[in-house]
């Protein structure tokens, strides 16, 4: 990939399945996002292709570490070791994040380094060219483009609120932060752009880590239904959300959607799992093909050190003690079990139990989400091949359910999106709702449902309900109690103190 304007469709083909598909065929440590070619040299499928790839290598260097949700350590279900270098990680679970916190900036600069690299794509998006068969390859990677810059929007408001909206190559040094209100009508621009342009379902790939027309219009749907709570509190926006999650839902099929049967497999790192029917949008992570591809917010990350963890991201005990029993409680948390095979650090062997109450450590709950399934990695593990789930089939569903009830609904198709949900939670079909308030049932379903995946606290926030819900902590959390403002005025993270020492108008 010296030439890269000689570079063949074929070559820049395998390096995409490669990249994308994260299948072991080539060096994949090559600086791939060295493919964005300049701008002047961008008008081919081939360059779009290239570029796109580079891309795709930042996603998933940006989801790589924990740091990249940090704000989310501040929800009910998520907590972190008491001591030890988790500091940061502390003072998002306490509260008391500043500026000049440690890994705040990951969220911020990773972001930036996708929207950078997709910028250079939309701002050239009339200058490629190709024969008339084609356009349709050149559109979806086009859509891709437009696709990921929304998503990546829409997480740094999430975390930081008003942020630079930039949309070009060049970043203007003096621009400053923007309202909400024109991030989220620029997310939502983006999100129907991409709509437009990307196919019902990616031709050749099992699952959408790719994203086909369904993934925009889902995140669409996620995007009214905060743009319907706090902090815009554009009601109206809810009826939005539950449209656009309904029309994906009732087109599921051609998308490649549906719910798996077995919430266990969601965690496996099986090559039959990894890329499932339940993926709306996802990273799938590789460690086979080289130590950027590998997920380092799993595996040991979930464990404490008696097992040979790293005692980094934790399950909160109070929201374990209130879990609903069933098998999504059993694939949710590794409460007790008996490694199967040995640990690569030498401490642990075959045989040894994982029980969190007796931890010599600190007595947390691990969530298996995090951890993985003890039968596939070692306690002692700190790269996984785990998929990073930005969007799971379920959570739209129960958007739909939740935005339905809060617009005034209550249709049959809502309840049965919600049911379809608990059905799998509890293993049997006993558990069918038809009545009651179909709006907070389906916020509950998704305190469960979702538990541990950096999105309960989204939906504190859009709620304001993060002061009772922190409320709630156990006493034998040892991280301590929440110590700052539990008002919306400390919702969003801080802007790291780096980014205002580049940009003064930032701290305004």
């Amino acid at each position: 990939m010296k030439n890269k304007l000689k570079i063949t469709r074929r070559v820049i083909t395998i390096v995409a399945l490669c990249v994308v598909f994260l299948t072991a065929c080539v060096n994949l440590e090559e600086d791939v996002s060295a493919a964005r070619l300049d701008p002047a040299n961008l008008t081919s499928l081939e360059g779009l292709e290239a570029s796109v790839v580079g891309a795709y290598k930042q996603v998933g260097l940006s989801v790589k570490w924990a740091q990249f949700w940090i704000n989310s350590f501040g929800a009910d279900d998520l907590t972190t070791h008491s001591g030890k270098n988790k500091i940061s990680f502390r003072e998002a679970d306490r509260r008391t994040l500043t500026s000049a916190s440690g890994r705040i900036n990951t969220a911020w600069e990773e972001s930036y380094k996708v929207i950078k690299s997709v910028n250079n794509i939309i701002e050239n998006k009339d200058n490629f060219e190709g024969k008339e068969s084609d356009r349709v390859a050149i559109n979806s990677l086009i859509g891709e483009a437009y696709f990921l810059r929304g998503l990546y929007y829409f997480n740094l408001t999430q975390t930081f609120g008003e942020v630079p909206l930039n949309l070009t190559i060049e970043i203007d040094p003096d621009l400053g932060k923007s309202e909400i209100s024109e991030i989220y009508t620029q997310i939502e621009s983006d999100f129907l752009n991409a709509e437009s342009l990307l196919p019902v379902k990616y031709p050749g790939v099992n699952a959408a880590i790719r994203p086909n027309s369904g993934s925009a219009r889902a995140f669409l749907a996620k995007l009214y239904l905060h743009w319907a709570g706090w902090p815009l509190k554009d009601s109206g926006k809810y009826a939005l959300a539950a449209s656009s999650a309904k029309t994906v839902i009732d087109n599921a099929g051609a998308h490649g959607f549906a719910l798996v049967p077995d919430m266990n497999t969601l965690w496996s790192i099986a090559d039959e799992n990894r890329l499932n029917s339940e993926i709306v949008f996802a990273v799938a992570h590789c460690v086979d093909c080289g130590n950027s591809y590998a997920n380092r917010h799993t595996g040991k990350l979930g464990y404490a050190s008696s097992v040979g963890g790293w005692n980094e991201v934790f399950a909160e005990i109070a929201f374990l003690e209130d879990f609903p029993e069933g098998p999504r409680k059993d694939a949710t948390y590794v409460l007790e079990g008996k490694l199967k095979k040995d640990d690569s650090d030498g401490i642990h062997k075959k045989g040894d139990i994982v029980n969190w109450t007796i931890f010599d450590d600190e007595a947390h709950p691990s969530f298996k989400k995090v951890t993985g399934l003890l039968e596939e990695i070692p306690t002692g593990n700190s790269s996984t091949s785990m998929t990073t789930y930005f969007m799971r089939y379920a959570d739209l569903l129960l958007i739909y359910a939740e935005a339905e009830g809060r617009s005034g609904g209550s249709s049959v198709e809502a309840w049965e999106a919600l049911n379809k949900v608990r059905r799998r939670a509890y293993g049997n079909s006993n558990v069918d709702l038809s009545t009651g308030d179909l709006a907070e049932l389906a916020f509950t379903e998704r305190k469960w449902e979702l538990a541990g995946e950096f999105i309960r606290w989204g939906d504190l926030v859009r709620m304001e309900r993060v002061a009772n819900a922190l409320a709630n902590r156990s006493t034998n959390e040892l991280v301590g109690p929440v110590e700052g403002d539990t008002s919306p005025a400390n919702y969003f993270s801080p802007i790291p103190q780096s980014e205002i020492d580049r940009a003064p108008q930032l701290s305004n």
